[in-house]
């Protein structure tokens, strides 16, 4: 591993049952240079009344790496049916981060209180410990080797899998490399903005009504019933307005593929959830909702036709898609968003 960077790892895990494990994967990360971050660091933790999976949510996006202990416990469920486990691997996973499992030898002795005991528990647990197969995985059964797996394979899977990593600034260098790359951002934004103004077309300069045109889109998701696992799909019809606000959530600035099609599938969990379970009244728990590739392909589409977003080729690469607001993209965002404001 780098002596200079820092990789910010976020341990998933179940909580009551673990405590020990996670205290000591705690300190092995810190002995091997990384920064540890898990649930009981984070605002929240301890009060059953307040939601602390905005903060979840915000530790993963910065996380380098997962780091996720499956014991003898499915864990307790969230609203949505699914445990607050599952739900940080579904979103990790989602946003393709590098996840390292350590999925506990059910056959090695357990107390009672750390392993599920109702038939619903352990076909849920089942089904999660098949989902982490296509993860690196490894079988512990002592906290001793789960702490002596975690070292020993730890720095190989960080040398397998690049990360960005935390980087001092005293050893970050002068930054001229980043104020070039700012300058020459805008640079671009200018020679859109100056095309826009000389080529502005009347579906462009009308982008918000046409914002309100209905289309019909396909989805997937995750139903359980019993304890197994179905994959559904659905249908949307939405206004494309909401559809580019759930797109665009993340595009102050500029955003991946990957966080992007996050956002969208947090917008479909919010909209459809409901409707799912009416669906499909056995379903104990509904996840994992994403746009089909052929719908993701039509909101690009026609987003880019619009003249709303663009590629940001400064950071694109054959393996990594990053997607920016144009200056008419920010300015009908803009307005939409006032526009909101304003009704409510």
């Amino acid at each position: 591993m780098s002596l200079l960077k820092r990789y910010q790892i976020f341990i998933s895990s179940t909580y009551r049952d673990l405590v020990e494990e996670r205290q000591a994967l705690v300190n092995a990360l810190l002995s091997l240079g990384c920064i540890p971050v898990g649930p009981e660091f984070l605002p929240g933790f301890r009060n059953p009344d307040q939601d602390n999976w905005p903060h979840v949510r915000r530790a993963i996006d910065q996380s380098d790496y997962v780091v996720l202990v499956s014991g003898g416990r499915y864990g307790s469920l969230t609203r949505s049916g699914i445990s607050y486990l599952h739900r940080e691997y579904t979103y990790a996973h989602t946003l393709r981060k590098p996840i390292l499992c350590f999925v506990r030898d059910l056959k090695a002795p357990l107390a009672a209180n750390k392993k599920e005991v109702t038939a619903e528990g352990v076909a849920r647990l089942r089904v999660f410990r098949e989902s982490l197969q296509k993860h690196n995985n490894y079988s512990w059964d002592t906290l001793e080797t789960l702490v002596s797996l975690l070292r020993q394979h730890l720095p190989t899977f960080i040398e397998q899998l690049p990360a960005p990593g935390w980087i001092r600034a005293a050893d970050a260098g002068d930054g001229q490399a980043e104020k070039q790359l700012d300058l020459r951002k805008q640079l671009a934004d200018l020679q859109e903005v100056k095309h826009a103004l000389q080529h502005l077309s009347p579906s462009q300069s009308n982008s918000i009504n046409a914002l309100q045109e209905l289309v019909e889109l396909s989805f997937a998701c995750n139903i359980y019933i019993e304890g197994n696992c179905k994959l559904i799909t659905s249908k949307a019809t939405l206004i494309w307005q909401d559809v580019f606000n759930a797109f665009a959530i993340d595009l102050d600035s500029s955003a991946s593929e990957d966080k992007i099609k996050q956002s969208l599938a947090q917008f479909l969990a919010e909209r459809y959830t409901h409707h799912i379970h009416e669906a499909y009244e056995d379903a104990h728990a509904v996840s994992s909702f994403q746009f089909t590739d052929t719908s993701l392909r039509m909101i690009r589409l026609h987003l880019r036709r619009m003249g709303l977003i663009r590629k940001d080729t400064l950071h694109s690469n054959r393996s990594r898609a990053v997607w920016q607001l144009t200056p008419l993209g920010r300015k009908v965002l803009e307005d939409i968003r006032q526009h909101t404001a304003v009704n409510n």
